[in-house]
């Protein structure tokens, strides 16, 4: 109480119990843009669900004869997304995703395990070969104004971060699997910026405790530096340093000194738009992965057109660079393909009116994939789309998929944000 009451001295005057309790506010429900909108003195909510649901025909995955159960030739992703800016400087997004059902070509063909999706992490296997998994993330982000052109943030995310210029990122993918971490930055606006993070990975590999809980699995620390400069309006580069190394369990720490050691990484990326309307080439070039180069064209409402090269390193030590045993950066080779490969990409995306089309295909050493979508807008109230997509790949390696194979998803889609073939929310 004396506490209490040096404090309430301090300040001048007592605080208000209303201003720190629950406050009622303005809730609107809508089949229209936002399906939630919720505003209060202090906050500013906006929630929309999304959601898939396919038919699959095709090919079946090698880990079980589908032909014997209903359910296995059809699949569905939900879940829901939200927008909050909270006492005008905290902006809070994130997500809760489900999906049951088959994975698409582009994602299981880089599965090290039939448990570990690439962009969801961890889940469980269903007897007809289907997938279980769910993944949240939450981001929150604090800006504070220092000067008129300095900015300082503070991010605390259970979400991948992202980095490089690529389509593909040969470093850090913004759609791998969540994990936490913590950033630090300064901005100077149309200058550079710098940011710290310290970020914690955890594999699949158990602890001799055993146990299912994400804690008795082997965890990495990780931490990065990256500095963005903006040489001019049509030139940006960039550069990161990091380390990693593997969390050793207590009986180890002795046993074992030579595995847990902190091992560097780097990556330099850099842009430059040409004065052509929305073209502009890309490249980086990283330690463990290798190097790319790339061409970007992008129309806003319209069309983007991306097209890619990558040179892949051998890299002995790339689970290193693994969170739930899926990459952290994105999903670039077959799994069992470790050695040098080249690897070319295209992916693409057209709009017009009611209409949408999405497409991407590489070529990876011996293993070929190729994705395509088309889907129609029912009606724009609240978005709702019918989709047919179609899936070939040649070459897999991987656990769950043939090495040939192709299969039709036909679906309907609220935002049209899972592609068919696709298990993430982004369109390709």
């Amino acid at each position: 109480m004396v506490s209490f009451v040096c404090i309430s001295a301090a300040w001048g005057q007592e605080p208000d119990a209303e201003a720190w309790g629950p406050q009622t506010g303005n809730m609107q429900w809508s089949l229209k843009n936002d399906g939630l909108v919720w505003r209060t003195p202090l906050l500013d909510l906006r929630l929309n669900p999304w959601f898939t649901v396919r038919h699959i025909s095709g090919t079946a995955p090698q880990l079980s004869d589908v032909s014997t159960t209903e359910n296995a030739f059809w699949d569905n992703l939900r879940g829901a997304h939200f927008d909050a800016t909270l006492d005008g400087v905290w902006q809070i997004h994130g997500s809760l995703e489900e999906m049951q059902g088959v994975p698409g070509a582009w994602d299981a063909a880089a599965m090290s395990s039939a448990t570990a999706l690439p962009g969801w992490g961890r889940g469980k296997i269903l007897d007809e070969g289907r997938v279980d998994v769910a993944r949240s993330r939450v981001m929150s982000t604090y800006s504070r104004q220092l000067s008129n052109r300095d900015t300082l943030t503070v991010t605390t995310a259970y979400a991948p971060a992202g980095w490089g210029t690529l389509p593909s990122s040969l470093t850090l993918s913004p759609n791998a699997a969540s994990y936490p971490h913590v950033s630090v930055g300064m901005a100077r606006s149309q200058s550079w910026r710098v940011n710290l993070t310290a970020a914690r990975w955890t594999s699949d590999e158990r602890g001799p405790d055993g146990g299912s809980t994400e804690s008795l699995f082997r965890p990495s620390d990780a931490g990065w530096a990256d500095v963005t400069w903006m040489a001019s309006r049509a030139l940006t580069v960039g550069a990161l340093a990091g380390t990693v190394r593997e969390r050793p369990w207590t009986q180890e720490q002795l046993a074992d000194t030579t595995r847990f050691t902190w091992t560097p990484w780097f990556s330099f990326t850099s842009s430059w738009r040409l004065p052509l309307d929305g073209v502009s080439f890309v490249g980086e070039w990283t330690s463990h992965q290798g190097w790319g180069v790339g061409a970007l064209w992008h129309q806003p409402q319209r069309a983007k057109l991306a097209w890619t090269t990558m040179r892949l390193q051998d890299n002995p030590d790339a689970t290193l660079w693994t969170h739930a045993a899926t990459p952290v950066s994105a999903v670039l080779r077959a799994a069992g393909s470790t050695g040098e490969a080249w690897r070319t990409e295209l992916r693409g995306q057209w709009q017009r009116n009611r209409l949408m089309a999405t497409s991407r295909a590489a070529v990876v050493g011996e293993f070929a994939v190729w994705e395509a979508s088309v889907g129609w807008r029912l009606q724009g109230t609240w978005p709702l789309y019918a989709s047919v997509g179609f899936e070939i790949w040649d070459g897999a390696t991987g656990p769950v998929l043939p090495e040939q194979g192709r299969r039709i998803r036909l679906g309907v889609s609220h935002q049209m944000g899972m592609t068919p073939g696709s298990t993430t929310f982004d369109a390709p």
